[in-house]
């Protein structure tokens, strides 16, 4: 049985859409989290027979495509699990393993469904991208904040997710493939610029859209990473497109990083 539906509607010739839940004590939740997107303009809970939401597509997008930027959202949401309470930590604020695989799970629910939708992901740059993935990792915890282009060491990371003291628990970096030497460069920005002595958990997320032979792509990047100058060792391949490895920090080799690969086809 579907968790939402979408309806088209129009008023005084402007267009908007009607999403109802099947279950209403979400409401709020996802009100919160549509209003984040950049496809939306603005979304307000309306009171009818049932009560359901209202939304309002931005400037420079249709129905068609805030739909689906709607309909990416809310699968992922649905089929997510929130993490409290077990986004638990470990001592010296660190997150747990269990916390951190949680994290990546979610990145990867949420990548997948994206594959799904060329129409939007044709659109993005690394910082569309990002901004998309923002609203729903924001929504997986309440004891958690994701933002972006958030100033960590000596920059602005593209994903930072933070607990209820400012301290950090997961730092991300979003690229467009673009060769062997390019996947390396990031690598060595996240580490070099954001990776602080105490942070621990981060991601390269990639996102493939050009390159025809994506097979070849994962063999390319599974090759490179173990060229980098940091690099300690291979954790295992988490899903056929995700890989987690063990990073020296640059602060101190004796200090470690986990680093997980994620890469998304969006050709």
């Amino acid at each position: 049985m579907a968790n939402y539906s979408i309806e088209h509607r129009k008023a005084y010739e402007k267009p908007y859409l009607k999403v109802k839940l099947r279950d209403n004590s979400q409401l709020d939740k996802v009100q919160v989290l549509l209003s984040d997107l950049q496809s939306i303009r603005k979304v307000n809970i309306t009171e009818n027979k049932r009560t359901d939401i209202t939304i309002y597509p931005s400037e420079f997008y249709s129905l068609s495509e805030t739909e689906e930027e709607i309909q990416i959202q809310l699968d992922s949401f649905f089929e997510s699990k929130p993490l409290d309470p077990l986004f638990e930590k470990e001592k010296f604020s660190s997150i747990s393993e269990k916390a951190y695989k949680e994290i990546i799970h979610e990145i990867s629910i949420f990548g997948l469904n994206l594959e799904k939708y060329k129409s939007l992901y044709t659109k993005f740059d690394e910082e569309g991208f990002r901004d998309f993935f923002l609203p729903h990792l924001n929504s997986i915890s309440k004891s958690y904040t994701a933002t972006g282009e958030t100033f960590n060491k000596v920059g602005k990371t593209d994903i930072l997710i933070q607990d209820n003291e400012d301290i950090n628990i997961f730092i991300a970096e979003c690229k467009i493939w673009h060769g062997e030497k390019e996947l390396l460069k990031a690598i060595d920005q996240l580490l070099e610029r954001y990776v602080t002595w105490r942070d621990e958990k981060t991601a390269l997320i990639i996102f493939n859209k050009d390159n025809k032979d994506f097979s070849q792509l994962l063999n390319t990047a599974k090759e490179a990473i173990r060229k980098h100058s940091n690099f300690d060792s291979v954790i295992q391949e988490t899903k056929q497109t995700s890989f987690s490895y063990i990073f020296k920090n640059m602060e101190d080799i004796q200090k470690k990083v986990y680093l997980e690969l994620m890469i998304f086809n969006c050709t």
